[in-house]
């Protein structure tokens, strides 16, 4: 099907859909993408105090960080045993370790003596002693050191062992629970680990990480980077290149933890009214590359996919000859609730992470990490340390990010800006789109299910 054919499906979207584009491609597609789940959850808003509301906050302290899984670290932070860092949300501080070869555990961050944290940091040790007195625990949470031992007759070895979170891996990412009574990390995954089996996670390293503290609730952050329906706007240099309005939506029936996008590129943006030729939605989507253009019985899409797989080939191998167009070019994203957005394939290696930066609902931290295929045949390289930002700094000083930097900085222009924006909404509610904002819908109603039930 032609791309400048915009003719309107059952739900209104132009054409070509995401399923149209992925009929066309002579490799195949792959079951994970064969569908196009689309739940009605009606016309509904968010409340505008969901955001705002400092009680609203505690509630999701208390009835959702409080029980659900979340991601913690990658396992190659923490290659070795003794490794460590901290994994800080709202009021609790856990201890990430490599207690063993293959062990990992998440120590509540408190000396059980005093109550002072037992690390300030992460770093590597053989122990962790406290700095205030000396209390001493081995890396499996264990009892080392009393000091005075004559004066703690009541203390025995089993009451002070160290108390910890649950801990699950999936694709090499740690998650966490606080809440012993939680449902296995492998029942809060839902589908996702069958449908990363193609792409996993754990064949990939961190070749940049960085986080910025935002202004603006974690929903908010979270929110504008799950939908491309601000392309056009926010992003205008991409709208020549990407098909914002194009993009698939996907809500399943029944599964609550995670939903999906894929946005596809080699298109633009309908907005603009069809008024590219190939070769400027060609060389847009490249500026730097120098003249390209659109070979007779060839499309965008296909030429940016072609280039692609011919970059992927020393990373992937034999194996690039399997990836498909989508797979190679389009943003296919999946949300795992609450906060960890990954995207699937090779579009970009992108993988975000949001959550509340204190009990201030005005603020969060945003992580970007860039989670790259391991070369074919080499060994996993080191990953790379975490960059964290300033408030005030732009992502651009992030050099690691290139040019998403700056693309980053499009984003966080609006964030403060719709966090202010909501206290002025006189109707208290905010309007969401029937479908391009479906996700965000089923994101809420997940989350009150959460505060209300508890599951």
């Amino acid at each position: 099907m032609a791309a400048d054919d915009h003719r309107s499906d059952p739900l209104g979207r132009p054409r070509p859909t995401v399923q149209d584009m992925l009929a066309d491609d002579p490799r195949g597609v792959p079951w994970q993408l064969k569908d196009a789940p689309y739940e009605a959850l009606g016309l509904g808003g968010v409340q505008t105090q969901e955001y705002l509301s400092k009680d609203f906050a505690e509630q999701e302290m208390r009835g959702l960080w409080g029980r659900v899984w979340q991601m913690a670290c990658r396992e190659e932070e923490i290659p070795e045993i003794g490794d460590h860092l901290l994994y800080e949300v709202g009021p609790w501080s856990l201890i990430i370790v490599r207690s063993a070869a293959d062990e990992i555990r998440a120590h509540f961050n408190a000396c059980l003596h005093r109550g002072r944290q037992l690390r300030d940091c992460g770093g590597s040790v053989k122990a962790f002693r406290c700095p205030f007195h000396g209390f001493t625990w081995n890396l499996d949470g264990t009892l080392k050191h009393v000091p005075a031992p004559w004066d703690f007759p009541h203390l025995s070895e089993e009451r002070f062992r160290l108390p910890e979170a649950r801990v699950g891996r999936w694709g090499g990412f740690v998650f966490v629970c606080l809440d012993p009574e939680a449902p296995p990390l492998e029942m809060f995954l839902e589908d996702i680990p069958a449908i990363y089996e193609r792409w996993p996670m754990e064949h990939r390293f961190i070749a940049a990480h960085v986080a910025k503290p935002l202004h603006c609730n974690w929903k908010i952050a979270l929110e504008a980077f799950v939908e491309s329906f601000h392309v056009t706007d926010t992003h205008p240099q991409a709208a020549s290149y990407i098909g914002d309005f194009h993009t698939q939506y996907d809500v399943w029936e029944g599964k609550r933890h995670y939903s999906r996008m894929i946005s596809p590129r080699g298109l633009a943006s309908p907005s603009l009214g069809g008024a590219l030729t190939p070769d400027e939605v060609l060389q847009s989507s490249e500026p730097d590359a120098g003249p390209i253009t659109v070979p007779d019985g060839q499309t965008p899409r296909r030429v940016m996919a072609d280039r692609k797989r011919a970059q992927l080939a020393p990373v992937l191998g034999p194996a690039v000859e399997s990836v498909t167009d989508s797979e190679a070019i389009d943003t296919i994203q999946y949300w795992i609730f609450p906060n960890l957005v990954c995207w699937w394939g090779h579009g970009a290696p992108i993988t975000y992470r949001f959550r509340p930066l204190g009990a201030d609902p005005d603020w969060c931290l945003q992580e970007v990490y860039l989670l790259v295929p391991v070369p074919h045949g080499r060994p996993r390289p080191k990953a790379a340390p975490l960059n964290l930002l300033r408030a005030d700094q732009s992502w651009t000083d992030a050099k690691e990010l290139g040019g998403l930097g700056a693309v980053f900085d499009q984003d966080a222009a609006n964030l403060w800006a719709v966090q202010k924006g909501l206290r002025s909404l006189r109707s208290g509610e905010t309007t969401l789109a029937r479908y391009q904002e479906n996700r965000l819908r089923h994101f809420h109603e997940t989350l009150r299910s959460y505060l209300h039930s508890g599951r």
